[in-house]
This record gives structure tokens, sequence and C-alpha cells, in this order.
């Protein structure tokens, strides 16, 4: 093993492993029951349990994932198994070797978490190395803006294990797909945000009404999202319950948890000219909350509300053939604005999140059994 595989094993390391899982955790709910289940799947082995139970496996997790058993459950999702003894050995030799995009990914890993202190140089050098490592494995996607954040979450959620991060990332960019959303001129991004305009003149015809009175396109705020799989617009622990979902219902779920996510938006957003839009959607990342996990509960529920018929929405993205690249709005650079000025040196401290009120006005539950029925009996 060489000494990036070892990185992680140290004291100091160690510390930012707890201070990453302390941090994830809080507002995380607590069940003995849901607690013992967890811990009989992982005494079983989580990709054990996964292969031979795998509906109850997939509904457990669609419920939530503890912190402490996240990073094997992510693996468990993105095929860790099926890619780690082929990728492992390759690693050294790819993230050593620069490349077209490293001047790139030299200007993006600083902007990568800054607001995390945790996430110091040697954080970033081990990001940086995933970053060329995947780049020289896959020169076809090459490296993207966006991909920083969301190798990056995955390097925090594993508590910086940073072969073991590479090998996720790799999962999924392809068993997941999501080497779509990067490949040249965002083809399959295109699609999603012709699906989610048409979706949101379906269902809110009165917000699209709005961004069209405010000549906003959903193409500015959309291009983040789902290049940064909803890490750079909203808070950790937020993100990370919607992981937990993504990752076991597929690609089109990021297209799900998007309309999910407007529809929490949509009271505000519809009270706003343009500025004050872009202004909003900045500024949520920048909460510090106990309820942060909450809402992430909640946007999952209502993905899974909109979607409850996830034919019709597959459906209706394979229908989009002919996609116009020309007319679309150009989009400001991932990671490029100001620094969330947020949690980090002292995880105690707490900012509401905006959210939260939202959530309350509209009268909505983070409990799985109120807002997503049977699928959690």
């Amino acid at each position: 093993m060489d000494q990036h595989a070892q990185r992680g094993q140290g004291s100091a390391w160690s510390i930012k492993r707890d201070f990453i899982n302390e941090l994830l955790s809080i507002g995380e709910p607590f069940s003995q029951l849901r607690e013992e289940k967890w811990v009989s799947m992982k005494n079983r082995g989580l990709a054990a349990f996964a292969k031979a139970h795998w509906n109850t496996f997939v509904r457990r997790t669609n419920r939530g994932i503890p912190q402490k058993f996240r990073w094997d459950s992510w693996k468990v999702a993105l095929k860790f198994d099926v890619y780690a003894d082929k990728l492992s050995p390759q690693y050294e030799s790819f993230a050593s070797t620069t490349n077209e995009y490293t001047s790139i990914i030299q200007i993006d890993v600083p902007r990568t978490f800054p607001e995390l202190k945790v996430f110091d140089v040697e954080a970033q050098q081990q990001l940086s190395r995933i970053l060329h490592a995947y780049a020289n494995y896959n020169p076809e996607v090459g490296y993207c803006q966006g991909m920083n954040f969301v190798a990056g979450l995955l390097l925090l959620v594993s508590g910086f294990n940073e072969v073991e991060s590479y090998v996720g990332f790799v999962g999924l960019m392809r068993e997941f797909g999501l080497a779509e959303f990067y490949m040249p001129s965002f083809p399959l991004i295109q699609k999603y945000i012709q699906a989610f305009e048409a979706l949101t003149d379906d269902m809110w015809p009165d917000l699209h009404k709005h961004f069209q009175q405010e000549e906003i396109s959903v193409a500015v705020f959309l291009h983040q999202w789902f290049l940064t799989m909803f890490v750079i617009i909203l808070p950790l622990r937020t993100v990370v319950a919607l992981w937990d979902y993504i990752l076991y219902n597929g690609l089109s779920s990021v297209l799900a948890v998007s309309l999910g996510l407007q529809y929490l938006l949509a009271p505000q957003m519809k009270q706003l000219k343009f500025e004050g839009i872009m202004s909003f959607l900045k500024n949520i990342k920048d909460a510090d909350s106990k309820d942060d996990i909450r809402v992430g509960r909640i946007i999952v529920n209502q993905a899974y509300r909109i979607t409850a018929s996830r034919g019709c929405l597959d459906s209706f993205i394979l229908a989009q053939q002919a996609i116009s690249l020309t007319n679309l709005p150009s989009f400001e650079a991932v990671g490029s604005g100001e620094p969330a000025k947020r949690l980090a040196s002292s995880a105690g401290r707490s900012k509401p999140n905006p959210l939260v009120a939202i959530v309350s006005q509209l009268g909505l539950s983070e409990s799985p059994r109120d807002e997503m029925g049977t699928m959690y009996q």
C-alpha cells in the first residue's frame, strides 16, 4: 500500500474524520429500532445483505442513512467491490501524472469547501490527485468544473480515504452514469433542463410565468445544481441526505430532487425579482442548522411524491430528442463566487436554514410514513 492509500491512519486524520462524522450527524434522528437494523446489516456485511435483500436495503437507505454507516452504504450503491481491485493498483500512476486539465484543477481545488477548516492543504492535495487520476483514467470526459465538489464530498464522507474516494468517484461516473453530465456541450444536462422547465410549467404555472416575467432561465442555476449534485447550493448535511436517496434511485432522481427542492423554494422565489432570486439561491448554503437533515428528508419526500409514476418522468426525459445548444445562457463558473462563511471552526454555532420557515408555512412533514406512504412500510 502506498503512502497515499495509508493516509487517514494517523491521529491528525482521525481527528478530522471524527469532526466530519460529528458534523454530518448533527440533527440526525435517532431510533433504537433503526439503529439495531443497521447494526444487524453491518454485521452481516452491507454488500452481502443488499445482494440478498435488495428491496429491504433500498427501502432502509431511502429513509436516510445514519452517518456511521453512510460511506459503507454509498460504496454498495457505487459498486465499490466491482471496481476496487482493478482501480486501486492504477491509482498512484494516474494520480501523479499531470494532464491538460492540471491548471484548471489547481484553480478549482482551493475553491472547494473553503468554509471547512478540515478541508486543509493536505485534503486539497488529496482531491487534486483524485481529479487528476480520473482525468487520466477517462480522458474522453477528463475534468469539468463541478467534479471538484462531487469528488470532494466523497472524500469528506469517506473520512479522507483517498483511494476509496477515487474508486467511489469512478463508480459514480460509470455505474451511476454521472459522466454523462460532463460530456462536451452537456447534452444530458440540456435534456434535464428542458424536462425541468416543462414540468415546472405543468406543476407550477404561476412560478413559470414569474420566471418569464423576470427573464430568468432555469439553466442559470440548474447547471450548478446538476454539475455539483447540489453541493454548491445546499448545506452539507442536507446534501448528504439527498445523496442517500439519489444513489439508490438512479440518475433521473437528480431531476426529481431538483423539482422537490424547487417545491420548497417556490413560495420565496415568487415574491422576489431577478436579483433577489439569485441572491436567495446563493445564500441557502450559508445556513448551518440542526434542521438541515430534516430539510433534506423533506426534499426527498417531495421528490418521491412528484415522481410517484417514475415511468412517466423517464419517458419525458427520453423523449427529448432535438436539443438546441445555441440559445442557452452562459452560467457563472462553479466555485468562483464568494466563499461560504459558515460552520467548520465552531460546529456548535447555528444559523437558521431559510428552508425551515418555508417547510413550516407549507405544513410539510419529514416523516416518511406521512409523506411517502407504503414506500417505508
